[in-house]
């Protein structure tokens, strides 16, 4: 007996020795661009072992690195990175796991190292009629329309900057005589300068994430060798033009010679 488990236990250590570690990852096949991208994964190789998971455009020559986090294996053997995908272009991608050094055989011939994953971008359904760039206090104003959308509910998750969240806001879309354009106006009171980000969600699940940066108002300035108090000029007194004293005086002489002249 003792014989028979001896010989089981030998084969199982045996054939993990011939199968080396297993690692595999999982991701969507397919992610509207602006959420997101989720790799998950798990791992028997031992605590404290290291890899990158890389994000990858695919392309006809060679892939073009968008971006990696590094993973160290804990004790739990699962791991995850988040890659973000703002801003990137509709097409196909690929995340792929890659070691610091090769593991040659130690890694299993069962892992799963690479997932393609599909990016949609529906961002240019929606258009925008307020800039992305505003300045308190009359930030923050999201403002647009979808195309062919009509009268319907649409959906936005804001957040920004110092943990500043709202709850999801739904949003009643409008319509203009003869269009079937849906119309959008939220204004959202924020009071600090920085990145607010604007998720927009339609019937059909997400759209895409906008983000508006708020600027705090440019401080006035008074221009150098200028007093900027307001003052008022000082009254100044009514000229006066002074009687001619020569022409007073030969008034009087005057008047002296006519009145002699009468009493002769």
């Amino acid at each position: 007996m003792r014989r028979i488990l001896f010989f089981l236990l030998s084969t199982v250590l045996f054939c993990g020795a011939v199968q080396g570690y297993v690692i595999f990852i999982d991701a969507p096949d397919e992610l509207r661009a602006g959420a997101p991208l989720l790799v998950t994964g798990n791992t028997t190789f031992p605590t404290g072992a290291q890899f990158d998971i890389i994000l990858y455009r695919t392309q006809f020559t060679t892939p073009e690195e968008i971006a990696r986090r590094m993973i160290v294996v804990d004790e739990s053997k699962e791991f995850d990175a988040t890659f973000p995908t703002t801003g990137l272009q509709a097409g196909k991608y690929k995340v792929e796991v890659r070691f610091l050094q090769d593991p040659g055989s130690k890694l299993g011939s069962d892992s799963v190292t690479l997932q393609l994953v599909n990016i949609i971008d529906r961002s240019g359904e929606i258009v925008l009629t307020t800039p992305r760039e505003q300045v308190l206090p009359e930030a923050l104003l999201i403002e647009g329309y979808i195309p062919n959308l009509g009268v319907a509910t649409i959906t936005l998750k804001i957040s920004g900057p110092g943990g500043f969240s709202l709850p999801d806001q739904y949003v009643r879309t409008t319509t203009k005589p003869g269009k079937i354009d849906g119309w959008f106006s939220y204004r959202v009171p924020v009071t600090e300068p920085g990145n607010y980000y604007v998720e927009i969600y339609d019937r059909g699940g997400f759209m895409a994430t906008i983000r508006y940066a708020v600027e705090a108002p440019a401080p006035v300035t008074t221009p150098a060798g200028t007093d900027s108090s307001s003052e008022e000029p000082s009254p100044t007194s009514p000229t006066t033009t002074p009687f001619p004293l020569a022409a007073l005086a030969a008034g009087i002489a005057g008047v002296a010679i006519i009145c002699a002249g009468r009493q002769e």
